[in-house]
């Protein structure tokens, strides 16, 4: 029986030590709240993974960290994009080896440095390896038309769906056509769910997830439900945390969950460290919107 696929995914943050070790009791904690708030799974080492800057060592090790926490539970889609084509493919023999339930990859460049028919041979070349379905990551202009590249990388058996986030949702409607909806397909920009599920999304991977799964959630259930005025509700209310650290680097996203109570370890170079006045600002700005989504019942 084929796999479905659909609902809240949490874009993981990868979570170490100055050491690069991961730190498997947070990782752990954040897999039980992420479940424990109605997320759907885990979408491991991509952007908000930090994939592009964390070593093949730490990142399988996250990985793995994911799936022994998550005991089958929920769904976990591994990204395995890396800067070199042969690392990618290292990468995707160690996700096949574990227990998950799909693999994915940005393009090989997010910039326009690869073609439409280049990254559409990328695609399939991990298709044809991979012993997990495949969802291509549409982020740069690497595709070309994004309709027209749905349509070619749809026919290539393995490649279940994709996650595209750029915002532009009369081609995301369209893409939905495909294949008479055998096509799942995931938003991507969190600050715009709402016109995402609008448009027939299957479900959402974002990092704001990562941070009030029960916001995002309540999101995405009342939009199933056909209770758009609550769904705008929360789309409004999440993007309140969004803005917090939308203009940001990836520490201040991560100082986010500090401020909830987890600890999330170091960020990496080039990423500065959030100072003590930001923390502080930041927490209290924090505990102002935690005690609003309490009041919420979310």
């Amino acid at each position: 029986m084929e796999k479905e696929f659909g609902g809240v995914y949490a874009a993981m943050f990868s979570v170490y030590d100055e050491q690069m070790n991961v730190k498997n009791d947070t990782v752990k904690k954040l897999v039980d709240f992420y479940l424990d708030n109605g997320l759907k799974g885990f979408y491991v080492g991509g952007n908000t993974g930090e994939c592009t800057v964390l070593p093949a060592k730490t990142r399988k090790q996250m990985l793995e960290t994911v799936v022994e926490a998550n005991r089958g539970r929920g769904q976990i889609i591994a990204h395995i994009g890396a800067g070199h084509y042969d690392e990618t493919m290292d990468l995707l023999e160690h996700a096949d080896s574990l227990d998950i339930d799909a693999v994915s990859s940005l393009p090989p460049s997010l910039t326009a440095y690869y073609d439409e028919d280049e990254t559409y041979e990328y695609y399939k070349a991990i298709a044809e390896k991979s012993k997990h379905p495949v969802f291509a990551y549409i982020a740069s202009q690497s595709t070309g038309d994004l309709l027209r590249f749905a349509k070619r990388i749809a026919d290539v058996s393995n490649v279940k769906g994709l996650k595209i986030s750029i915002s532009d949702y009369y081609a995301f409607g369209q893409v939905k056509s495909i294949g008479n909806g055998r096509f799942t397909v995931f938003n991507g920009p969190d600050e715009t769910l709402v016109c995402g599920l609008a448009e027939g999304a299957d479900g959402a991977i974002g990092t704001s997830y990562s941070i009030v799964p029960s916001v995002a959630v309540e999101l995405y259930e009342s939009m199933k439900r056909g209770d758009n005025k609550r769904a705008l509700e929360m789309q409004r209310f999440l993007n309140e945390y969004i803005g917090l650290a939308l203009s940001e680097n990836l520490a201040y996203w991560k100082a986010m969950l500090e401020c909830m109570g987890f600890d999330m370890g170091y960020t990496v170079f080039p990423a500065r460290s959030v100072s003590e006045t930001e923390y502080a600002e930041l927490k209290t700005k924090i505990a102002g919107l935690e005690a609003r989504r309490k009041d919420m019942n979310l």
